[in-house]
C-alpha cells in the first residue's frame, strides 16, 4: 500500500476457498493420471515407446502443474487517483488484468456487503474485488456506466482507502449515507 500524495494504492490477496482447493486437486490428479495412463496402455499393448511418451508427458505436467497453481495466486489492486478509482486483477504476479475504472463522482450507492440487499438491486454487471467472497469487510460501490448501465463492484477496502473515496461521493449520496433515517 503506498499513499503519495492524493494517490491511494491498495493491494488485497484473494483468500484460498474450496474452488481453490479443488482445482489444485483437479490440476495434481490430471497430471498424474495422464502419464499413468500412458504407462498402462504400454503394458496392454505392448508398446515399450509409450514409456518414454510417458517420461516426457510427466515432465510436461511438471511444468503444466507449477503454472496453473501459481495462475491460482490472485491479488487485486485498488488504486485512487483523485476522483478516479480503478480495480486490478493480478495474477501470479505475472499479470495485470483491469477490472473497472470509474470516477467516485458517479457512485450512487455505498454499502457494505449484504446478499439481501444485492438481491433487490438491479444490476448489470458486478464486478469482484474482494479478498473473500462473503465478508463483513465487503463493501459495494454501485455506480453507473455509461455503455453498461448500473454496475457494482464488491471489495475490500482498508481504512485508508475509505478515506481517500469518501470525499468525492456526490452530495445526494453523502446526505444518504450520513444523514438518512435508518430506522
Amino acid at each position: 500500500m503506498s499513499n503519495m500524495g492524493n494517490l491511494v494504492e491498495q493491494t488485497v490477496r484473494k483468500e484460498k476457498d474450496a474452488k481453490y482447493w479443488l482445482n489444485i486437486f483437479l490440476i495434481i490428479l490430471a497430471a498424474v493420471g495422464l502419464p499413468g495412463i500412458l504407462v498402462a496402455l504400454s503394458f496392454i499393448t505392448g508398446v515399450r515407446y509409450l514409456i518414454v511418451a510417458a517420461f516426457f508427458v510427466s515432465l510436461f505436467c511438471i511444468y503444466g502443474v507449477w503454472f496453473f497453481v501459481s495462475s491460482l495466486k490472485v491479488d487485486y489492486e485498488y488504486a485512487c487517483l483523485g476522483s478516479v478509482l480503478r480495480f486490478d486483477r493480478i495474477i501470479a504476479s505475472r499479470r495485470r488484468k483491469p477490472i473497472v475504472k470509474f470516477d467516485i463522482k458517479s457512485v450512487t450507492d455505498f454499502f457494505p456487503y449484504d446478499d439481501h440487499e444485492m438481491g433487490k438491486r438491479k444490476i448489470a454487471k458486478v464486478y469482484r474485488a474482494s479478498a473473500k467472497e462473503f465478508s463483513d469487510e465487503n463493501y459495494v460501490a454501485v455506480f453507473r456506466h455509461d455503455a453498461r448501465g448500473e454496475c457494482a463492484v464488491i471489495f475490500t477496502p482498508n481504512e485508508e482507502m475509505l478515506e481517500a473515496i469518501r470525499p468525492y461521493f456526490s452530495a445526494e449520496l453523502k446526505k444518504k449515507l450520513y444523514f438518512s433515517n435508518k430506522s
